[in-house]
């Protein structure tokens, strides 16, 4: 074989190697499996409450996802975890966005929260003083969400 000639069957196989993994599905856990248990400001469970879970892959994604369910007699609610499925380039795409366009406000990888709202009652799930933003790790999460009368 002529010396361009594997330069060129070198170039056209890096090529194929870059498309083939460029495109290759990836899996990543984009909301925990997230138990949830909603109380009144007494520490009562409360029935029947909506409990909302958002997420979205900031990195990955243009929209982001919600699910609903309401609470038990107990004042639980369960959501399975949540995948994302993209490509390698697609990961590299968002990367490169987040760093042209880089703002302070902006969000990058998976976020997830949970709040509750209903019986002319909302709450957020918080840990001390902040709300529960859940970023990528753990794999499960368990929050209790105390509501109180809103607007």
């Amino acid at each position: 074989m002529l010396p361009h000639k594997k330069v060129v069957f070198f170039v056209g196989a890096l090529a194929l190697t870059f498309a083939v993994f460029a495109y290759w599905p990836v899996s990543s856990l984009a909301a925990p499996e997230w138990e949830v248990t909603v109380v009144d400001e007494y520490g009562r469970p409360v029935e029947g409450m909506t409990v909302r879970e958002t997420w979205q892959n900031y990195s990955v994604e243009a929209t982001g996802h919600e699910m609903d369910c309401q609470t038990d007699a107990s004042g639980h609610a369960t959501f399975p975890a949540h995948k994302t499925e993209y490509s390698l380039l697609r990961q590299m795409a968002g990367t490169l966005s987040a760093l042209i366009h880089f703002n302070v406000h902006a969000g990058y990888g998976p976020h997830a929260s949970v709040f509750a709202f209903g019986k002319h009652f909302e709450g957020t799930a918080t840990t001390g003083e902040y709300v529960t933003d859940w970023t990528g790790y753990p794999s499960s999460m368990q929050s209790r969400i105390v509501v109180r009368p809103g607007p």
